[in-house]
């Protein structure tokens, strides 16, 4: 009996703990609104939200809000889990009008708010961003966005994207079988003008030209999907082309002087759509969309900061003044930032090339590369034909001072550091072949900086090439000193002693020239030349592979037969 007792008091007591340990894990969500920790904490735009990853956070009175753009229909998996006792809350508002900019943070329709639907005392969160349009997600503690209490303590912010996760595109056919029963023959009209512009070869662009009338004179409009084509040997089409990266052309000339804070101006982005392609196309516009992902700042101040790094690289007198010190070079300002508590992502970030760079309506990509038959003889017989690559350095930059990302690379109209703020296509897609981050002193601040050095060289050498041995040449001799990828892989190779760009465009012939003794010339000498001719195949295959932005299997690649062959292309160089 007394045994009984004993048992049965046991397992009161368990039941009574059990319901005491479930109370406390699932506590009733706070109710949120405007204004709520007011004096307690500050709530901050933090840019994108880790979709398809996470990201560590340290709430230091201050909530951060992470935004994310639904195209529709967007499917979201939201962890938010607390360390050494934390208890981490969420909030989701949207969507928010028009970019988002002028909504306070979270004065937002709330549309979904939790505490401790994950595992403990972790917030979890399944939802749809039915509506089209910018959300936010406010990521804190209980205490703080619960309660209205200070904002302390540390959290893990996972998220997976299931359904609808990137901007819709437009296949090559389902466009121009609308266009042409919208406008007839002004498509093709159109069309042949591009080529014109994108080949600078009037026999190359007629015979192209002949190519699309073919093509279109086709019900099916087979071929359209590998439309146009180039080989690399045909060099002298492709070096133009690789130069129409939708971007405002660097002023290296330009002398930029003042206080950082003054020179990066408000945050006050203006996040304009691509404007109209042509009156004879309704409906289709030329350029990038805005991200309006990333925050006020991180857009505003991308274009300053990238100015004042061309300018400082150009030693044309320019200077600025951070923090008391006084700044002459890119190398000195990111030092700075890093000795300030800034933390640097440096990526060497590849891509297809949108040389068209359409947009139909108000919501969608074309996807259109140009086509580069590499010549290259794959173990299936076929030879490697892929779209154009893209590549550069970036650099993303996060702190108490600056928060922004910029680009360097060689343009059309000259080499420069890039502010980054379009939303580039998803077909376009995107890979890197170093990925460091860099918060304080060591190895990688060092190699930080030495990227840094290396771009500013290199941007001064260009400017001696443009008066020598490109001298009278078009666009300052692009594509014959070099494309995009050649400066990328310069900087590469001078940093990390290794090449892994495709084509190197450079022409051989300029091995030739006095050499500069600016530390480069081993280095660009060392560069294979593609566009003289392949000369080993095999290393060829490896750099073009290493400049494909989609993983096997990826459902982000939009055209099967390339990733079967790309598939092929990995396997042939193992």
């Amino acid at each position: 009996m007394r045994l009984r007792r004993f048992l049965g008091s046991l397992v009161a007591v368990g039941v009574s703990t059990l319901g005491a340990c479930a109370t406390e894990d699932d506590k009733s969500p706070g109710s949120w609104t405007p204004g709520k920790g007011d004096g307690a904490f500050d709530l901050i735009e933090a840019g994108a939200a880790p979709v398809g990853g996470s990201v560590d956070i340290a709430l230091d009175h201050r909530v951060p809000a992470f935004r994310v753009e639904s195209y529709g229909g967007m499917k979201l998996a939201i962890d938010l889990k607390g360390k050494n006792g934390a208890d981490g809350y969420l909030i989701v508002e949207g969507p928010l009008a028009s970019d988002g900019d002028r909504v306070a943070i979270g004065s937002g329709t709330v549309i979904a708010e939790d505490d401790d639907a994950g595992h403990g005392s972790n917030a979890k969160l399944d939802l749809s961003l039915t509506q089209p349009g910018v959300y936010r997600i406010l990521a804190g503690t209980y205490g703080s966005l619960g309660e209205g209490a200070a904002a302390e303590g540390s959290l893990t912010l996972d998220i997976a994207c299931t359904a609808r996760c990137t901007r819709p595109g437009i296949d090559q056919k389902t466009f121009v079988r609308g266009l042409q029963q919208q406008s007839g023959g002004a498509f093709a009209e159109m069309a042949k003008a591009e080529l014109a512009a994108l080949v600078h070869s009037p026999a190359a662009a007629a015979a192209l030209g002949a190519q699309l009338d073919a093509i279109l004179a086709d019900p099916q409009l087979t071929g359209l999907e590998r439309f146009p084509t180039i080989p690399l040997a045909q060099v002298a089409l492709l070096r133009p082309a690789l130069g129409q990266i939708a971007a405002d052309p660097p002023e290296p000339d330009k002398i930029v002087t003042g206080d950082l804070a003054v020179l990066l101006g408000e945050c006050k982005p203006e996040r304009t759509l691509p404007s109209a392609l042509d009156a004879r196309l309704p409906g289709v516009g030329y350029g990038h969309f805005p991200s309006r992902v990333l925050s006020p700042c991180q857009f505003s101040h991308a274009d300053p900061l990238a100015q004042v790094l061309t300018s400082l690289a150009a030693q044309n007198g320019s200077q600025v003044t951070f923090r008391g010190k006084t700044i002459k070079t890119p190398h000195e300002l990111f030092a700075a930032l890093i000795e300030s508590g800034h933390t640097v992502q440096v990526r060497n970030e590849r891509m297809y090339a949108n040389f068209l760079s359409a947009t139909v309506g108000d919501n969608a990509d074309l996807i259109w590369p140009v086509w580069i038959d590499t010549g290259i003889r794959l173990s299936s017989g076929e030879s490697f034909t892929i779209p154009v690559g893209h590549s550069h350095h970036a650099w993303d930059i996060s702190g108490p001072n600056v928060n922004t990302k910029i680009t360097f690379y060689l343009g059309v109209s000259g080499a420069g550091f890039f502010g980054q703020t379009s939303q580039r296509p998803a077909w376009s897609g995107m890979t890197t072949q170093s990925d460091v981050t860099i918060s304080g002193a060591g190895a990688d601040a060092e190699y930080l900086l030495s990227t840094l050095d290396a771009a500013a060289t290199y941007l001064r050498r260009t400017r001696i090439e443009r008066t020598t041995v490109a001298a009278g040449m078009p666009a300052d001799g692009y594509g014959f000193v070099g494309v995009c990828n050649d400066s990328n892989a310069i900087l590469e190779a001078k940093t990390k002693n290794t090449v892994s760009a495709f084509p190197l465009l450079r022409a051989k012939s300029l091995d030739a020239a006095a050499n500069l003794n600016d530390g480069l010339d081993a280095t660009i000498k060392a560069l294979p030349n593609d566009g003289d001719g392949i000369v080993d195949s095999r290393d060829a295959l490896r750099r073009a592979v290493a400049m494909q932005p989609f993983v096997d299997g990826s459902p982000l690649m939009w055209d099967a037969a390339l990733g079967a062959q790309i598939a092929t292309a990995r396997r042939d160089t193992m």
